[in-house]
């Protein structure tokens, strides 16, 4: 009766919560939002962008580096003064872009306007601020991650299929990681260890867990921000599926 009474209650909370946009359950504000961690920055940024442009002008960017965009028009800033005129012609024929300047490896780098001044232009400038190399955790170097000053505010995204492998596999910046936590780079990463990270780091205001596709899932993320000391969402992203965690 109780795994019944538990499959029915997450059932219900999912229900309830395809109607809730997630960019409200993140309070997502006019602005500048930067996303950080790994295990599905992008998507985030894809979803937020899908439920902002409905609001008004929205831009995806970078301070670092990101794929172009298979979603959404991407736009290479120019160099000079018909930067902005240029931008704002692209903004009358498509209502949300990726921006940025082309890098070497044919990926988005920071765009050659400040971000001042594109929030002139856009009522939301959603930044990717953080490289992952796709991996579920990340640490962060003393460089990192790279905020804009005029951001309102960080979330940090963390994958939660990392916990029950090992650090090495799991963790961008690992020899951070290892050194943050006191352990060695081929312990088992567990609940209290990710939340431990990212309350030792402390570079959020609220924290997405994503990947939480199946009930064991959303278990461990209730474990981990159990311990966490800010808001976190429970989400499995890519089946558009949130909700606050009550912890």
């Amino acid at each position: 009766m109780s795994v019944y009474f538990c499959a029915l209650t997450y059932c219900l909370i999912f229900y309830i919560l395809q109607i809730t946009m997630i960019s409200d359950l993140l309070k997502i504000k006019k602005g500048v939002t930067s996303v950080i961690g790994g295990g599905g920055k992008t998507t985030l940024l894809n979803t937020l962008a899908n439920e902002l442009k409905a609001k008004g002008a929205v831009i995806i960017t970078t301070t670092t580096h990101i794929m172009k965009s298979e979603i959404f028009p991407n736009v290479v800033t120019k160099y000079g003064e018909e930067n902005l005129s240029y931008i704002n012609e692209q903004l009358k024929k498509h209502n949300c872009i990726c921006l940025g300047s082309l890098s070497e490896n044919g990926k988005l780098t920071m765009p050659d306007t400040s971000f001042s001044d594109l929030e002139k232009i856009f009522d939301y400038i959603l930044v990717e601020a953080d490289g992952s190399k796709r991996l579920p955790l990340k640490a962060h170097l003393d460089f990192e991650p790279v905020i804009p000053v005029e951001s309102n505010q960080t979330i940090l995204v963390t994958g939660v299929d990392a916990v029950g492998c090992k650090l090495s596999e799991v963790a961008h910046r690992v020899n951070k990681a290892s050194e943050l936590l006191g352990c060695s780079r081929d312990t088992v990463v567990t609940p209290e260890m990710v939340a431990k990270l990212i309350n030792t780091e402390n570079l959020h205001n609220r924290v997405v867990f994503n990947k939480c596709d199946n009930i064991n899932l959303k278990e461990t993320a209730g474990l981990i921000s159990r311990d966490i000391k800010t808001e976190c969402i429970i989400a499995s992203l890519l089946k558009g599926e949130w909700y606050v965690s009550s912890n």
